[in-house]
């Protein structure tokens, strides 16, 4: 073992590591190794040094003992000695990583499964290291369990806000060298992103500090154009039912996650209302989530509607989404304590298409029910399509919804073998008034009498595993 074996780890292929928290760890080590060889050889290349392949230094002249260089060579020697001892036992982690990956595969199941039951297995002086030493390993990764991902992403809150400063400034004085202010490159655009995601992550932060008992689950200031994140009202680690809402056209962190979260805090008042009523002492989390890029109309150039208009009527963003949701609703049946937890996928407008792909492409072995409401097609006819049990699919199409009618997927959803939930004003089995839902945004929401509308009482039944409660259309 010397450098040079440092040197020949492709860190690229590393990131298929993710077959296990094991293999994430290794994967990390490796890529700091490399990043404190080359710190070494900066530092010995400004002394006019060279690190050999076996960690010895040399240098263009003959240096006296004793001399300050000849110290820092010993220095350096000692240091790249010491990375190649460390190398050998990384070395040995790699291997094995390797040999579980070709074990487990690509499935996002088995790799969210293996995350947790490795996660449970280190002991507690191992969890806090890590925590430590590899926060952003956990923060966002899918199987390990809320109370831990939603602490470590708090305290990296700080941390992506100066990276997101730096980037702005650092884009801000590329535009003032650059020809015409930037206005024949890309760079313009790369600023708007850049302070938009600044936009994103103080949302997110607000968020949290209005309500503290609030989980955030997801924070990603990296992957995608905008800002991800995943907000939950309750606990899913511990809760007996666990609803997670998938959004559309036009939904970003900064505009759209505010609403997302009121809307999942009053769906699980009325599911643990509607629970409490049928004399089961049940818990439900509900959680908001925007893990994908969705299709924007405003972005930073002249023809982002057209852009938007053209990705909304295509599935390209859906499928980039449906991996990420489907991980999403792995872990979370890895991390829960209750095994026979019930899981609810609820996909809005063009988050239905991303959420009828996840589940298509696997999500389905972590989901029980869906409710598909707003919906221009999923690509599915019957249950079976989605790899969902017989009558657990369920569709909501509210008057005035012209999206809903759009049927570019597929064909509209609410004329399939799917359940069809009402819609329209009237009086549920608990005897309570509840307005209709009309037009594309109002599913969710409540009336003007303070109640959830009549789509919302069927989202929370189905959420509570009450389906029997729900009123059809």
């Amino acid at each position: 073992m010397d450098l040079t074996d440092i040197d020949a780890w492709d860190v690229e292929p590393l990131e298929q590591l993710a077959g296990g928290l094991e293999g994430v760890l290794v994967a990390h080590r490796v890529r700091d190794m490399r990043r404190r060889l080359d710190v070494l050889r900066r530092e010995a290349a400004s002394d006019e040094l060279q690190i050999r392949e076996d960690g010895s230094v040399s240098a263009v002249a003959p240096i006296v003992e004793g001399h300050p260089l000849h110290v820092h060579a010993e220095l350096l020697s000692a240091a790249a000695r010491e990375l190649i001892g460390e190398a050998l036992l990384v070395s040995a982690d790699l291997h094995h990583a390797l040999s579980v990956r070709s074990q487990v595969g690509t499935d996002l199941r088995d790799k969210a499964f293996r995350v947790n039951e490795e996660w449970r297995g280190f002991s507690p002086a191992r969890r806090r290291e890590i925590v430590q030493r590899a926060p952003d390993l956990i923060a966002n990764l899918d199987g390990i369990p809320t109370s831990m991902r939603s602490p470590v992403n708090l305290r990296r809150v700080q941390a992506e806000r100066a990276r997101l400063q730096d980037d702005s400034v650092r884009i801000s004085q590329e535009l003032h060298r650059e020809y015409f202010g930037g206005r024949l490159s890309n760079t313009g655009a790369g600023l708007w992103y850049a302070q938009r995601k600044l936009e994103d992550l103080n949302s997110l932060d607000e968020l949290l500090h209005e309500q503290p008992d609030r989980k955030l689950i997801l924070m990603d200031m990296r992957s995608g154009e905008r800002g991800f994140g995943a907000i939950a009202i309750g606990d899913p680690d511990t809760a007996d039912h666990i609803a997670v809402t998938v959004p559309g056209l036009n939904t970003n962190v900064k505009d759209s996650l505010r609403g997302m979260v009121g809307e999942a805090t009053r769906l699980r008042d009325e599911a643990q209302r509607q629970l409490h009523s049928a004399g089961r002492e049940e818990t439900v989390a509900a959680i908001a989530w925007i893990g994908y890029d969705a299709p924007q109309v405003i972005g930073p150039g002249k023809f982002d509607l057209g852009r938007a208009s053209f990705d909304v009527s295509r599935s390209a963003k859906a499928g980039i989404a449906a991996d990420a949701l489907g991980s999403f609703f792995h872990g979370l049946r890895a991390a829960a304590a209750k095994p026979d937890v019930h899981i609810t996928a609820l996909g809005h407008s063009y988050g239905s298409l991303a959420t009828s792909l996840a589940l298509q492409r696997g999500a389905s072995a972590s989901v029980d029910d869906v409710v598909f409401y707003g919906s221009p097609g999923v690509r599915a006819k019957v249950e079976a399509d989605l790899g969902i049990a017989d009558r657990h699919v369920y569709v909501m199409k509210a008057e005035g919804d012209s999206i809903a009618g759009f049927g570019r997927f597929g064909g509209d959803p609410t004329r399939t073998e799917f359940q069809r939930l009402s819609t329209a004003e009237g009086i549920t089995p608990d005897g309570v008034k509840h307005e209709r839902a009309f037009g594309h945004a109002e599913y969710a929401r409540t009336g003007d009498n303070g109640e959830l509308r009549m789509t919302g009482y069927n989202l929370a039944v189905v959420v509570a595993g009450l389906p029997e409660l729900a009123v059809l259309a």
